[in-house]
C-alpha cells in the first residue's frame, strides 16, 4: 500500500472537488479527507484544517504541476519581506507623495506596535498604539517618517 501526501486545503469541499476533478482527469488517483465535517458546518473547516486533497506519494511532483498549471497553486515569486525605508521629516516633506517615484497612489498603513499595548495594559492609560507605515502602489516601495 502507498502512501498518501496532502497536496493542497481547501475552506470548501466544492472547491476540492474542482481540483479532484482536474487531477482525476489527468489519470492521478486523489482521495478527499475531512469533507463530510466541513459539510456539516462550514466554521468547522478553520478548525480541522480545512478539506484536504490528498495523492499517492509517487504522483506529488506531476499533480504540484498539474494544480501549479490550472491555477490552484501559486508560486511565490516574493521571497522575502520588504524593506521598509525610513525617510527624514522635515517642514518641507509632503506626505501626500511618494519620496521614491513622486506618485500620488500611496497608502497610509497603520500596524499595531507591540510595545504600546504592553504600557496600555500594565498603565490602564490610553496612548496611540499604532506605527504608521507608507505604501506607494506604483513602485511598491514602503517607507516610514521619522523625526530629526
Amino acid at each position: 500500500m502507498e502512501n498518501w501526501k496532502t497536496i493542497i486545503t481547501f475552506t470548501q469541499p466544492h472547491d476540492a472537488h474542482f481540483a479532484k476533478g482536474l487531477l482525476e482527469s489527468e489519470g492521478i488517483e486523489t482521495i478527499i479527507r475531512d469533507e463530510l465535517t466541513a459539510q456539516v458546518n462550514n466554521f468547522y473547516s478553520n478548525a480541522i484544517g480545512g478539506v484536504k486533497l490528498d495523492v499517492k506519494e509517487s504522483d506529488l511532483q506531476n499533480a504540484t504541476s498539474i494544480l501549479i498549471e490550472g491555477g490552484y497553486i501559486k508560486e511565490s515569486t516574493e521571497t522575502r519581506r520588504k524593506q521598509i525605508e525610513i525617510i527624514e521629516l522635515n517642514n518641507n516633506t509632503n506626505k501626500s507623495i511618494c519620496p521614491f517615484c513622486g506618485s500620488d497612489n500611496i497608502y497610509r498603513k497603520k500596524e499595531v506596535n507591540p510595545l504600546m499595548v504592553l504600557v496600555y495594559f500594565i498603565l490602564g492609560a490610553f496612548f496611540p498604539i499604532f506605527k504608521r507605515n507608507y505604501i506607494c502602489y506604483d513602485c511598491e516601495k514602503e517607507w516610514k517618517y521619522q523625526k530629526k
